[in-house]
């Protein structure tokens, strides 16, 4: 009996020995389950971290550098390359100031969103840029301090780009002058039909804003002066001669050229205040008077470096006193209008003044030296209704003229005045109807020259063909103007369309996207089942 008391009691002693063992045995598998389950809290901690970091860290690089992905068709929220370069070159500062709230401009329709976009793209390319948005009602000094330099009335929504240096050296981009429209559309919204955003079709602003931003650093900006009036009254045709001479004159504007509106008879030609004259296709004989002050801006006192632009037209009466100017500077502009009579080296193109398109002669460049800076010469420029010029003499002691541009040898010409049906087809060979005249004054070593830019004609410079990028006229023209007028920029932006909505993305940003895609999940996937094996295993 006592021996059986003895063992129940050993028995019972070994008991909480046993389950001691067996606390600490599953104290130890808690221990381990805590040391891994810490181990994965930590990794989870770690990765939002570095995702939050990460997060912070690319919103600020995106609104510093242009690195998001512009997946648009017409890649609609990124500045073209000409810009970009100019950006590149950019060694003063400059103000762009918006004149609304920022996130009113932003919330008021898809195309300012994109407006707001395209201006922190000038940011990001050059550190010189700085954008502000400015609400005009509570803010009243700012548009005021604007206002003192600008001779029209600001309105909200208006951009100012300014010199930061010297403010006073400033243009206003208005909103509505960054859009093409539907002009269907443009008049159902101005009578209270639809809404402006439909009538969008195009994005043209970005020649704008960098013609502006070229404008207000350009230490030396040429002024020209438009003589489109004669006491009042337009020298020019404006039905078949406006269109035109509006594309040719806002080209120049979007390529930092600043111009005035100037009348023949009454205003004067002051050789301190304006670098050129443009003499747009006058319908009607100019006067003696006329003539005189023409002849005395290009002399300038015996000083010379003035240029003069003429424009000649079909639409055209007799203009003797015209002619005999031109003739003293070696150039005659005939009665002829040159015609292509080979179908195969005709351009179809539909102009302003036509209801369909219309076969006319292309044009070469004769000349390279004024054709240096054009991006794609083998782009064509359509010559349609333009005058044969003659040059009455190659050289000439002080002078030169020079063929810019000329046909093709299989052109014919055509009286002026005279149905184009009854005039004799027969190939004449190559006609000129672009050319330069240039006097020169050598003083002290130093050589002073005058010059005339003659086109044959009007149509050369039509709207459809200035705006449109697949010909080369506007670059052509603009690429002249600078060598005359010693300017080395040359910045024909084409518009963006805003009716395609295809999403077209470039190899390297494909790269990119799969990266994000494909590359950074499947590396999350590919950890998260090496740890659970590792747990699994242990």
């Amino acid at each position: 009996m006592a021996d059986l008391e003895k063992n129940q009691e050993t028995e019972s002693q070994k008991k909480p020995e046993k389950i001691k063992k067996e606390k600490k045995k599953l104290s130890a598998a808690a221990q381990k389950k805590l040391k891994y389950g810490g181990i994965a809290t930590a990794i989870t901690c770690t990765v939002v971290a570095v995702v939050v970091l990460l997060n912070i860290l690319v919103n600020v690089l995106v609104e510093k550098y242009p690195l998001k992905l512009d997946l648009t068709e017409d890649a609609k929220y990124e500045i073209s390359e000409e810009s970009i370069d100019y950006l590149k070159t950019l060694n003063q500062e400059v103000n762009f100031t918006v004149l609304m709230a920022e996130s009113k401009f932003q919330t008021s329709g898809e195309s300012l969103k994109m407006v707001s976009e395209i201006l922190s793209r000038y940011t990001q390319y050059s550190d010189k840029i700085h954008l502000n948005y400015v609400d005009p009602s509570s803010n009243p000094d700012i548009v005021n301090k604007y206002q003192a330099n600008y001779s029209a009335s600001l309105t909200e929504g208006d951009i100012v780009i300014s010199n930061a240096s010297d403010e006073s050296k400033l243009r206003v981009v208005k909103i509505g002058n960054l859009f093409d429209y539907d002009q269907q559309k443009y008049m159902a919204y101005y009578y209270g039909q639809g809404s402006l955003e439909d009538a969008i079709t195009g994005f043209s602003g970005e020649q704008n804003l960098t013609s502006a931003l070229m404008n207000v650093t350009d230490a030396d900006p040429v002024n020209v002066g438009v003589v489109s009036m004669g006491n009042g009254q337009a020298l020019y045709n404006p039905q078949f001669s406006g269109a035109a001479l509006n594309a040719f004159v806002n080209t120049l504007y979007k390529n930092g050229y600043s111009y005035e509106e100037l009348d023949l008879y009454t205003d004067e030609f002051d050789t301190e205040k304006y670098d050129m004259l443009l003499l747009p296709a006058p319908v009607n004989d100019l006067t003696a008077d006329g003539i005189d002050k023409l002849s005395a801006f290009l002399y300038n006192d015996g000083n010379y470096d003035k240029d003069l632009i003429y424009i000649a037209s079909f639409t055209q009466a007799e203009t003797p006193n015209l002619d005999e100017f031109l003739a003293t500077w070696g150039i005659e502009v005939t009665k002829n209008l040159v015609l292509e009579s080979d179908s195969s080296a005709a351009q179809q193109v539909a102009l302003s003044i036509s209801t369909g398109a219309v076969s006319v002669p292309v044009a070469t460049i004769a000349e390279e030296t004024y054709s240096a800076g054009l991006p794609n010469t083998a782009l064509p420029i359509a010559a349609p209704l333009c005058r044969a010029i003659n040059l009455l003499w190659d050289s000439k002691t002080g002078g030169i003229t020079t063929q810019l541009l000329k046909t093709s040898d299989s052109v014919y010409l055509s009286e002026m005045g005279k149905p184009t049906d009854e005039a004799d087809k027969t190939p004449v060979g190559s006609q000129t109807i672009a050319a330069l005249t240039t006097r020169k004054n050598t003083e002290n070593n130093i050589t002073h020259d005058s010059n005339i830019l003659v086109l044959g004609s009007a149509m050369l410079c039509d709207s459809s063909l200035m705006q449109d990028a697949s010909y080369n006229n506007a670059q052509y023209f603009v690429t002249v103007m600078n060598c005359l007028a010693g300017k080395g920029d040359n910045l024909v932006i084409a518009s963006k369309n805003l009716t395609n909505e295809t999403i077209s993305v470039k190899t390297a940003e494909m790269h990119g996207i799969n990266i994000f895609i494909f590359a950074i999940p499947s590396a999350v996937v590919a950890v998260g089942i090496l740890v659970f094996l590792r747990r699994r295993n242990k």
